[in-house]
């Protein structure tokens, strides 16, 4: 009823005679008259069973109730009847408008129609990748019902890129563009940037994050997308800044064998950008596919328990006094490949200081600062 009331309001702008608008049934869902609304309208139910247009003269409405002259046509949608157009005014005046005004309501009605079905699909797709991301134990049989509903394949192997916006979209709200047609841009700018075929989805799974399933047949298809993937995140940043979406971050998880197990890769995308706000860094784009970034996990990575053991076995040298200043001079000595003169130069301090200080851990640890293994071993403990 609210749309055929817009349509009305709509048309009436344009249309010198007063319409309304039936349903199938012959009640009066739209009008000018906004006290005819809800009421039963012979004439339509008329022209609703001889399925054509007709006309009514002053002679012919006398004596029945809520029926004004002028002239009533069928109105379809998709091949089939689903209301009544009526234009009040003598027959003959309104008559000349009636084609016109019918394809015009046509018209609109099969766009809001669309659009109803747009709106549909994306919260069906909305709730459907809010399932198999945020459940780690699914049902298969309602992964199968939601892929044939939205014609995705639930076999092909895919992965998953994780883009945070942070509040971007509250913060828009006071701009012109409204907010649902801000999120269809940024769907449609995330599927231009990483090239997306038809079987993809792409998808905001709350107001903060986007989600896109993107396929690849194969390991190396993988590998292939994971070489485009940081210049096709740094289009993507372009194209978001346009629209005032600044606080984004790009994460890429792994390669999962269908959509049943997708909730591991969505995980480590997640456990990237939550690991690259938990260390400060500037980074924007994050994927395993990066050395440097991989680098940077990898202390990360060792399990608190056996984290603990390794600390406890070095505790000298995590309480000496002067613990800081070594395990600075270390680490720089470790990232100029157990380079002394390198190291010792980036630090500011003459070589025989660094040497003094490497034999001191020497001391502490029993570890052999020489030994490229030894290093290794204390760099990752003092990195995590």
């Amino acid at each position: 009823m609210q749309v055929a009331q817009k349509v009305v309001k709509a048309v009436s702008e344009i249309l010198p005679f007063p319409i309304s608008l039936s349903d199938k049934n012959g009640y009066i869902i739209g009008s000018t008259d906004p006290s005819r609304i809800g009421k039963l309208h012979e004439p339509s139910k008329e022209v609703l069973s001889k399925d054509n247009f007709l006309s009514f003269d002053d002679d012919k409405i006398r004596g029945l109730p809520n029926v004004l002259p002028g002239v009533a046509t069928p109105l379809q949608l998709n091949g089939n009847t689903v209301g009544v157009l009526g234009i009040i005014g003598p027959p003959e005046e309104v008559k000349p408008y009636a084609k016109l005004v019918r394809k015009y309501v046509e018209m609109m009605w099969q766009e809001t129609f669309h659009q109803q079905l747009e709106d549909l699909e994306t919260k069906t797709l909305e709730t459907f990748a809010q399932y198999i991301l945020l459940n780690e134990s699914i049902s298969q049989e309602y992964v199968d019902q939601y892929c044939r509903m939205l014609a995705i394949s639930q076999s092909s192997r895919r992965f998953c890129i994780v883009i945070h916006i942070g509040d971007s979209l509250i913060s828009n709200i006071q701009q012109t563009i409204p907010i649902d047609q801000l999120k269809e841009r940024l769907i449609d700018c995330t599927k231009r940037a990483y090239h997306c075929s038809d079987d993809v989805i792409c998808s905001f799974l709350n107001t903060e994050k986007i989600i896109l399933l993107k396929k690849a047949d194969s390991e190396m298809a993988y590998l292939e997308a994971l070489d485009r993937f940081t210049s096709q995140s740094e289009n993507l940043l372009e194209m978001f800044a346009v629209y005032r979406v600044t606080d984004t971050t790009v994460a890429a998880g792994g390669l999962s064998k269908s959509l049943a197990d997708i909730n591991q890769s969505y995980q480590e995308a997640e456990a990237l950008i939550t690991f690259g706000k938990q260390c400060g860094t500037s980074r924007q784009i994050y994927t395993y596919h990066n050395w440097d970034m991989v680098k940077e996990l990898l202390p990360d990575q060792l399990h608190a328990p056996f984290r603990e053991k390794l600390q406890f076995r070095v505790k000298y040298l995590l309480e000496d006094d002067h613990f800081p200043e070594l395990a600075k001079s270390f680490i720089a000595y470790c990232e100029n490949n157990l380079t002394i003169s390198q190291a010792a130069k980036d630090l500011f301090i003459h070589r025989n200081t660094l040497i003094y200080r490497l034999q001191k851990i020497n001391t502490l640890t029993s570890l052999d600062t020489g030994a490229f293994a030894d290093c290794m071993m204390l760099y990752l403990i003092l990195k995590a």
